[in-house]
């Protein structure tokens, strides 16, 4: 598929992946819309594009906000801004053992991970495939949706649905000039691994910080995933591994069996520091954690 010319809408680009896709895009030649809830990220990423001389406009969008995002589509319409290629990459994560994750996390992860997908295609796909031109959506999905860790269940279960509503998708627009594309990062260096209010209070303060020191020093920038956006989309393909350990993740989902595949990622975890395969905080109160990390934040 050619991106120079064409339309494109990236939703969570005011940091990390999103941000750098927009102006990989832009760059490509695409004529980009850049939504996010972070005005001040927005904001940046249009001063960059302003002086680089690319074309991203920026929007403010909530994704789970099913009216909101038919507006944006009704608005883009009338500018003629309808994306060919539309990059459902907003995301959230928490990190905390399944027991120790509350449901107010679950509901905030399924609405903006899996639901801000649902929404993007169901709002903007019909009109994709209406145009009858070589079009695609990106789904944004992950390394963990192939080999997920311990204390990442939520988060987990959400890509795992992203993958296969891609997949489901993909077949129901097989007779379409649409191609749909999931996309599995790796271990990405993004703030995604710094957000308190995506922590249980269960995990402690070194926990929390063994993690952050893991993914600044193995993972790699946004913009590798970005450009394997890029590439991807030109190429045609249907779902791309990329970064540190995701094609590893690809291999043992092939290759392993399920036993030895946890044993290998439980034994890096605890290596890490971030995964205790025994309880250590016999004697506490439930709900209590040495030293833990300041409570999550209302959702």
């Amino acid at each position: 598929m050619e991106i120079a010319g064409v339309n494109s809408l990236v939703t969570g680009a005011a940091a990390g992946i999103g941000r750098e896709t927009a102006l990989a895009l832009a760059r490509a030649g695409s004529h980009v819309t850049a939504v996010d809830v972070e005005a001040k990220g927005l904001a940046e990423l249009a001063r960059e594009a302003s002086q680089a001389g690319l074309d991203i406009q920026t929007m403010i969008l909530d994704v789970t906000d099913r009216a909101a995002y038919e507006a944006l589509a009704l608005d883009l319409k009338a500018k003629e801004r309808l994306p060919d290629i539309l990059v459902n990459n907003a995301g959230v994560g928490f990190l905390g053992s399944l027991f120790d994750t509350p449901v107010l996390a679950w509901e905030r992860l399924l609405r903006i991970n899996v639901m801000g997908v649902v929404h993007g295609c169901q709002i903007l796909g019909p009109r994709m495939t209406a145009t009858n031109k070589d079009s695609c959506i990106v789904n944004v999905s992950s390394a963990a949706s192939a080999n997920p860790a311990p204390n990442m269940a939520a988060y987990a279960a959400t890509k795992f649905a992203v993958e296969g509503l891609s997949d489901v998708l993909a077949m129901e627009l097989g007779h379409s000039r649409v191609n749909v594309v999931s996309v599995h990062p790796g271990v990405i260096n993004t703030a995604i691994v710094r957000d308190t209010n995506g922590v249980s209070p269960q995990i402690s303060a070194a926990q929390f910080e063994s993690l952050q020191s893991y993914y600044a020093r193995e993972g790699c920038h946004p913009s590798v995933v970005a450009r394997a956006i890029v590439d991807g989309i030109r190429a045609g393909k249907s779902k791309i591994f990329v970064g540190p350990n995701a094609r590893i993740s690809a291999l043992l989902r092939r290759l392993a069996s399920t036993s030895i595949k946890r044993r290998l990622t439980l034994k890096l975890s605890e290596k890490l520091g971030f995964w205790r395969s025994e309880p250590s905080n016999a004697g506490l109160a439930v709900g209590q954690s040495p030293n833990p990390i300041k409570p999550m934040q209302a959702l």
